[in-house]
């Protein structure tokens, strides 16, 4: 009985259960503090999005165009890849994709970028709101 109940919990999570790790704006704000590790943040909003206001260092690929040519980030497959947008939908279809094409080092920041404008973290360009 337990066992069904694990299988249906796993069924429904899929594959996001254990695949990626989840760290606050807190976190992510500490590890570029560090500069111990080298993170690669992938910015998936619009590239006026982008421009508006984002983390330094930040590349932007734009989740419509990673869903489509995921190529486009084949180099980072071996690199800690932490990938936000504005509040948390397109970074989960970014990080769910990229999990399908076996990238196993991926980060998601809860609450995205508007978590990090929130709790006044430096931008580079304009503050979000």
């Amino acid at each position: 009985m337990n066992k069904s109940i694990i299988l249906l919990v796993m069924i429904f999570l899929g594959p996001n259960l254990y695949a990626n790790e989840l760290w606050s704006v807190a976190e992510l704000k500490t590890k570029i503090d560090q500069s111990s590790e080298t993170l690669v943040l992938l910015d998936v909003r619009t590239v006026e999005e982008f421009d508006s206001g984002r983390i330094k260092n930040s590349i932007n690929i734009p989740h419509e165009l990673l869903l489509s040519n995921i190529e486009l980030v084949s180099k980072y497959r071996d690199e800690q890849l932490v990938v936000y947008c504005h509040s948390g939908r397109r970074a989960s279809l970014v990080i769910e994709v990229l999990e399908k094409h076996g990238f196993t080092n991926i980060v998601d920041i809860e609450g995205d970028i508007l978590a990090w404008s929130q709790s006044n973290y430096p931008l580079v360009g304009k503050k979000v709101n």
